[in-house]
């Protein structure tokens, strides 16, 4: 079964090395009574890291959904040109999510509140920065093992995709 994690999770996890493939952005109608503002990163999760000495690095990766729920003052800083000439996009690659909890949060009263970093590998320096009670990450697809950290696109184009997304 494909039970989500969450912020109950957070000190467990690491997302390091893992792909982003996607950023979406799931704003609700406050006019008909949604509330919603979720950021969702369409990742490549890395569950296992394997590192024998003298062998090859070998990764158990599976597609997921990394949602975060009740976002607000969102911030991009995402730049692949630093040399001056044309670089192509890629995936981006998380170093690390950061948490901070914020005291006297004037949204959502009725539990913590926190300041997220997801600070990126790649593109150097990029982040993505916002304010948000807590995610969910659920599996997309069965993991498989892999040589590199993350799915090619061709590889994430032929999972098949589990129960529960």
């Amino acid at each position: 079964m494909n039970l989500p994690l969450t912020e109950a999770d957070f000190e467990q996890l690491s997302w390091h090395d893992c792909h982003i493939w996607g950023i979406a952005l799931r704003a609700g109608d406050a006019d008909e009574g949604d509330w919603t503002s979720d950021l969702v990163l369409d990742i490549d999760y890395i569950l296992a890291w394997s590192c024998p000495v003298g062998g090859s690095a070998q990764f158990r990766v599976a597609a997921a959904s990394l949602v975060f729920h009740g976002v607000t003052d969102l911030s991009l800083r995402i730049e692949w040109d630093d040399l001056g000439s044309p670089v192509a996009l890629h995936g981006l690659s998380i170093d690390r999510i950061e948490r901070e909890p914020i005291p006297n949060a004037r949204v959502f009263l009725d539990r913590p509140y926190f300041r997220w970093r997801v600070c990126l590998n790649w593109p150097k320096g990029g982040e993505i920065a916002f304010g948000a009670v807590g995610f969910t990450q659920r599996l997309r697809s069965n993991p498989i093992t892999t040589g590199r950290q993350h799915l090619s696109l061709q590889q994430r184009n032929a999972l098949p995709v589990t129960q529960g997304q």
